[in-house]
């Protein structure tokens, strides 16, 4: 296995080869890239609508990372670690709406701003209480109620929501309500990235969507690179936008229609597995398409077949990597290079 060779992809699209097959096969590089991308990327966490509580547990990139947070919801939003600073159990376990948060270990007691406000059996020890007792805090993101987190990203996510909100003037945020019944969780045998490029171009939709592409202008679709993340524009057979497709680096997909938003939250379990959260926000009075030929569950499972495919290709001997297409790949080629980047 090739695990000490670089991952380096050409900057211009025209001469560039694809990522090659060993960066899907390779453990060290899976590890790598959990510690150099996923440890240091913007997640979402939860629609502010769906909480009930004032204190939200909860897990960043469960399955992979498992960092334990505490969302605080009140007037001063916030987000904390979830782990006492005196010998690391975890504090709220559950949804509450608690006046402070207590560690029922050794009693020691935070405020709902992480601040050490009460402890037991520290008689004697020097420059006791410091701000390492208290709780971090962790950047958050707030849009449209829609909460993101991160703990080391550099990542500038702003500017992406900017992005939509200048193209998605009069679209109603404020109507979108999350559905559990249509949403739905997939864990399935293939490597986290190859999702990712199935998701980023629309190469695929002539041969792979029939439904779909039955219901757009093929001809008309658009793939626009932003800063770390990616917008396609889809329109139907009368121009009429039919969906923007939002990818964030690395692994958040927001697709906004006329009937709402779905949000695709892939999260790598192992190499060669991978869980896709499908959260669906449909705009009240109106409902997700389901069970018909380009209904959102339809295309997926399509999705989710030809990427099984490729996870199978992708062990062959026989396949090192290939090229792109300079007019229909080029989120693709972006992603690579991000992945390239962030590895170097």
């Amino acid at each position: 296995m090739k695990d000490n060779f670089k991952i380096s992809i050409d900057k211009d699209i025209s001469v560039a080869q694809t990522i090659p097959s060993f960066f899907y096969k390779s453990d060290s590089i899976f590890y790598k890239t959990v510690d150099n991308i996923f440890n240091n990327s913007w997640q979402f966490v939860v629609n502010r609508n769906s909480i009930n509580h004032k204190l939200y547990p909860f897990y960043f990139m469960e399955g992979l990372i498992d960092d334990p947070y505490v969302l605080i919801n009140d007037d001063d939003f916030k987000i904390l670690s979830n782990v006492c600073t005196h010998r690391a159990a975890l504090l709220c376990s559950k949804k509450s709406n608690g006046k402070t948060i207590k560690c029922n270990y050794h009693g020691r007691v935070f405020n709902l701003n992480g601040k050490l406000i009460k402890h037991y059996g520290f008689e004697g020890v020097k420059n006791f209480p410091s701000k390492k007792d208290d709780l971090i805090k962790i950047n958050h993101f707030n849009w449209n109620d829609f909460i993101f987190c991160s703990k080391f990203s550099t990542i500038d996510i702003s500017k992406i929501f900017d992005d939509i909100n200048s193209r998605l003037v009069n679209y109603k945020f404020q109507d979108l309500l999350y559905n559990k019944e249509e949403s739905n969780t997939y864990i399935v045998d293939i490597h986290w990235a190859l999702y990712c490029e199935n998701y980023l171009e629309g190469f695929h939709v002539p041969f792979v969507h029939k439904g779909l592409n039955n219901d757009i202008d093929y001809s008309s679709y658009d793939t626009i690179i932003l800063d770390s993340a990616v917008l396609q524009l889809a329109k139907d057979k009368n121009n009429k936008i039919y969906a923007y497709y939002y990818w964030i680096f690395p692994n958040i997909m927001l697709n906004f229609y006329d009937w709402g938003l779905s949000i695709n939250i892939i999260t790598p379990l192992t190499k060669n597995k991978t869980r896709i959260k499908f959260l669906s926000f449909p705009k009240k009075g109106m409902t997700q398409p389901k069970d018909i030929p380009a209904g959102i569950n339809v295309v997926e499972e399509e999705d989710q077949k030809i990427v099984k495919s490729v996870q199978k290709g992708i062990q062959s001997s026989n396949y090192i990597s290939g090229r792109y297409s300079v007019k229909h790949e080029k989120g693709i080629h972006y992603f690579h290079s991000l992945i390239s980047d962030y590895l170097e």
